[in-house]
């Protein structure tokens, strides 16, 4: 199959990644609430870990190989700008303009994550025009066993949003992509979860009728079948999604991190793919929606992130909801010499 190269790349990367598990280790420097201590009949406590990525992905794999069911990550989109709060830095997305060493930072995210990710599990890379093609060629090599049975590459989410600016000389760039990929056939999907009502408005060329009762349904032949749905079954979205907005600088939603996402963007993807009492992994945390909007749909979370403003605030907003789940906070300690 076709392969991405760059400069430094290897071969052996996921063995090598994977025997670098004692390189790193999680140490717990809070437990919240202060009283929610573990029990052998409440073991788990989700966590808020400090640290660089490949660290905490490292000390993750001897416990949670395999274990995760959704992973989503929103990385740097190798902007070559850096990102603020005020005077604070929430993080650097420059690279000296080397593209093979973003590829090689990225490279080795990915093939951890995918170690991480359950058998049954799904993958989200949110990223935009800069780097979103060579993305999916190097994904596309991770998850090549996968595609044997029917894994591997899923869909290419558009997130079309309006925003101020336009270019003079070329389309204005408005939208993000999401790369959607599972590790075998067997997944968990919902798209009735997250679907608009077939409603009463004609439907392409489906038949429409109403009973006695005022009720309406639709009707469509296909390969010697009828198919027929009521007008309040749900539909699966498009991969086009332009019905949630980016967060506008006076949005009420808004934290003040840079580069928040729209919760309504993340529940989107939770509801489709992740079960209540699922685990669901991020390691680019930023703002805390992800964490967040896991708490508030019964998920088990694991966030990262290495920036020290990323989670102050993500620890803020987790502890400003009505309730939340037990969590600790970690940090992870990377051997001497690493």
């Amino acid at each position: 199959m076709a392969e991405l190269q760059w400069r430094g790349k290897t071969r052996d990367q996921p063995e090598r990644e994977s025997r670098e598990e004692a390189l790193a280790r999680l140490c717990t420097s809070e437990i919240l609430p202060a009283l929610s201590l573990p029990t052998p009949e409440s073991a788990w406590h989700n966590r808020l870990i400090r640290g660089e990525r490949q660290d905490v992905l490292t000390a993750l794999l001897p416990e949670f190989a395999g274990q995760i069911n959704l992973i989503y990550i929103d990385p740097p989109f190798m902007t070559g700008r850096d990102f603020k709060q005020g005077t604070h830095l929430a993080y650097s997305d420059k690279w000296q303009g080397d593209l093979d060493a973003y590829l090689q930072w990225l490279a080795t995210t990915l093939h951890l994550l995918y170690q991480l990710l359950a058998d049954d599990g799904s993958l989200y890379v949110h990223l935009d025009w800069r780097v979103t093609h060579y993305t999916r060629v190097m994904l596309d090599e991770i998850f090549r066993s996968s595609e044997r049975g029917q894994g591997g590459f899923q869909n290419e989410i558009i997130w079309h949003y309006q925003s101020g600016g336009r270019g003079s000389q070329r389309y204005a760039r408005k939208h993000d992509t999401i790369l959607f990929y599972t590790k075998s056939a067997h997944y968990c999907f919902h798209g009735e979860r997250i679907g608009e009502k077939r409603g009463t408005h004609k439907r392409n060329h489906m038949r429409k009728q109403e009973n006695e009762h005022g009720q309406i349904t639709w009707s469509i032949n296909s390969h010697g079948r009828t198919y027929t749905y009521s007008s309040e079954s749900r539909m699966t979205p498009s991969d086009v999604w332009s019905d949630i907005s980016h967060l506008h600088q006076r949005d009420p939603e808004r934290n003040g991190y840079a580069t928040q996402k729209p919760a309504a963007l993340i529940e989107r993807l939770l509801l489709a793919s992740s079960e209540p009492q699922q685990l669901v992994l991020d390691c680019f945390c930023g703002s805390g929606v992800t964490p967040v909007v896991a708490e508030q749909l019964g998920r088990r979370w694991i966030a990262a992130d290495q920036g020290e403003l990323a989670i102050a605030t993500t620890r803020a907003r987790l502890l400003a909801l009505p309730q939340y789940s037990p969590f600790i906070s970690q940090t992870c300690v990377a051997a001497p010499g690493r």
